[in-house]
């Protein structure tokens, strides 16, 4: 299994080297990530949640995912935050800081990873993580980016539901409704066939469109930012730790733990810097963050779930 993860890690390899010879540059890589995001990891969320055997358990066990990992982005995005100030940064900087950190790249290395290590019952917690990244993104997150002003309710609902109600939540339900009402056996097996393989793309799609990303900025220049880097090293650290923690008093299965161990080891979500940029400040140093985290995770994950397996069981 781990010589599948680092091979899969080296597709990042193959996009820093496009994006470096000039054969990707920023609006193609752009459209990249958008097809990952609106196409491939929907087809891929449709074809294994739609799959698992979902019992009423299951479900309940789905939803308190959702909650629990909503929970845990807010509370470590705060905890940053505090970070942030005894570090002395630049207040304008602490939205980003809180945000940035506090969010989980569930959808481009989430999914693709967590099928490597723990099949299609993983994929329900790392879905369930989808669906609490875009709730908390696009509502907590943008109520917090636009420096909690100047948005009465309706217009935090019309935000939230426009970046909510996306491909990736809409496939989610979908998956669910297929799983519960038993449905997805009696689908055509040719669309079935298309489905997978159109998922299948999501991992060295999201992996290739990452390492252009890295390409965009540079190894090196990475390396001097030291705030950012500092940050970094401190959200990869800390976030892994605390879920130890907080596993010590949570009754879940040990897949549930393990699988929540390895999301705390996942880098901070790509769509971040560009909802930085939108509404708040700080676009350059939360590209930075991502870019960083990336680079970690590609140690921290294995040895996250080598841990898990020696913590948990599984």
């Amino acid at each position: 299994m781990y010589s599948r993860f680092f091979a899969l890690f080296a597709f990042i390899l193959v996009g820093y080297y496009c994006y470096r010879r000039g054969w990707l540059n920023r609006e193609v890589n752009k459209s990249v990530g958008a097809i990952v995001m609106q196409v491939t990891i929907p087809a891929m969320l449709i074809t294994t949640i739609s799959s698992i055997d979902m019992t009423g358990a299951v479900l309940r066990g789905f939803f308190l995912s959702v909650l629990a990992q909503t929970v845990a982005m807010i509370a470590f995005g705060f905890l940053m935050r505090l970070y942030g100030k005894f570090r002395k940064l630049d207040s304008r900087l602490l939205d980003m800081l809180d945000i940035t950190t506090g969010s989980q790249n569930n959808g481009f290395i989430g999914l693709p990873i967590v099928q490597i290590f723990y099949g299609s019952g993983g994929i329900m917690y790392v879905s369930a993580g989808v669906l609490g990244l875009n709730l908390y993104l696009w509502s907590y997150g943008v109520f917090i980016l636009s420096g909690r002003k100047g948005n009465n309710l309706a217009d935090m609902g019309k935000t939230f539901l426009k970046g909510a109600i996306n491909p990736n939540c809409i496939a989610i339900f979908i998956g669910l409704a297929l799983a519960l009402t038993h449905t997805y056996t009696v689908l055509p097996e040719a669309l079935v066939e298309f489905l997978q393989k159109l998922g299948d793309l999501s991992t060295p799609l999201s992996l290739i469109y990452i390492g252009a990303l890295a390409g965009s900025s540079g190894i090196a220049h990475l390396l001097r930012e030291k705030v950012a880097l500092e940050m970094s090293a401190v959200k990869m650290i800390a976030m892994p730790a605390l879920a130890i923690l907080a596993m010590c008093f949570v009754p879940a299965s040990g897949i549930a733990k393990s699988v929540f161990l390895m999301i705390s080891a996942l880098p901070a979500a790509v769509v971040v810097p560009m909802m930085v940029e939108r509404f708040g400040y700080g676009e350059k140093m939360s590209s930075n963050i991502v870019l960083l985290t990336t680079l970690i995770s590609i140690v921290e994950i294995p040895f996250c779930v080598w841990l898990g397996s020696i913590l948990y069981g599984v």
